[in-house]
């Protein structure tokens, strides 16, 4: 396959990757970059892809890849972060980015963040962008049974986090507190 092919095919699911960057990263910037990450590695292994009908959940599993590659760089520089502010005083905070980051939270989006991983991802490549449970294997490397069940797994975490929270709030409850 040709750079100028792969680009074509990359372009045509941008929007996916996208939006799947951003479920993923949770900020703009950083799915932008990731995308673009992902650019570079598919286009340098481009050979891998043997049909092109397969390019979208062959260009998700890199944008995934690097995700999980930039958590794990990102890990080990919070650990050595956190030695050393050990050393020195506790920073102040910003208070006005705390309130808005408290007020424009949303219930769901926090939810889907609170699931593991590999359950979110699954559960993302589901049920936002539309992928076949044999797509997603592909996506994350493992058998179709194995998304299905973690798919099973988070649908029934993200009812109990979202019960809860309905329930703290008396939705549901005819409005009753």
């Amino acid at each position: 396959m040709t750079e100028t092919e792969l680009l074509n095919l990359a372009l045509a699911h941008l929007d996916r990757m996208n939006r799947f960057a951003l479920q993923l990263c949770r900020d703009a910037d950083a799915a932008d970059d990731l995308v673009q990450e992902a650019f570079v590695r598919a286009l340098a292994v481009r050979g891998q892809l043997r049909d092109a009908s397969r390019a979208l959940p062959w260009l998700l599993s890199i944008v995934r890849s690097r995700f999980l590659e930039q958590s794990r760089r990102a890990g080990r520089r919070l650990q050595l972060v956190a030695e050393e502010a050990e050393l020195v005083d506790p920073p102040i905070g910003n208070l006005e980015e705390e309130l808005l980051r408290g007020v424009l939270s949303d219930e769901v989006s926090c939810a889907v963040a609170a699931l593991p991983e590999d359950q979110r991802t699954c559960v993302l490549l589901c049920d936002v962008e539309g992928l076949s449970y044999q797509d997603i294997a592909e996506v994350v490397g493992c058998l179709p049974g194995t998304v299905r069940s973690r798919i099973a797994r988070a649908r029934a975490r993200l009812m109990e986090s979202l019960a809860r929270y309905a329930a703290e709030r008396g939705i549901g409850s005819g409005g009753r507190r």
